[in-house]
């Protein structure tokens, strides 16, 4: 979960959400990264948010303020291929999300042959329980 932290001159700040207290300097609030794609924009130089996926603080990852060129550039220098240039943002943005959140790998299940007994001798082992 990302965390913002108020860093200001004054001790205390108000905080424009209205669900949350107020900002005091040096206190990390947790926030979640849709309140940071809300309201990251409106926070200013005066806090730090830390864990936050979106760009709006400048932390280095695409969103959906980065040109096309940027975050193909971002994906490259993270070891993606991105071949074609028919590629939209949202796809690009997708590639991205899946270098922050890799899926697992998942390897497939080999399942172990069953040798198959020929009918007859599958007859001849079966016992009727008439022999008495």
């Amino acid at each position: 979960m990302p965390t913002v932290t108020y860093t200001g001159a004054q001790k205390r700040r108000r905080n424009l959400d209205a669900s949350m207290p107020d900002w005091v300097r040096g206190v990390a609030h947790e926030v979640s990264d849709e309140w940071v794609a809300l309201w990251g924009a409106r926070l200013g130089p005066d806090f730090t948010v830390v864990g936050a996926h979106a760009d709006l603080l400048n932390d280095g990852i695409p969103d959906s303020e980065w040109t096309k060129a940027k975050i193909t550039d971002w994906l490259k220098a993270n070891g993606v291929e991105v071949s074609g240039s028919f590629k939209t943002k949202m796809k690009l943005l997708d590639m991205v999300e899946d270098v922050l959140n890799p899926k697992p790998v998942v390897e497939p299940v080999v399942e172990e042959a069953v040798e198959e007994i020929p009918v007859e001798e599958a007859v001849e082992t079966i016992e009727t329980g008439d022999e008495e």
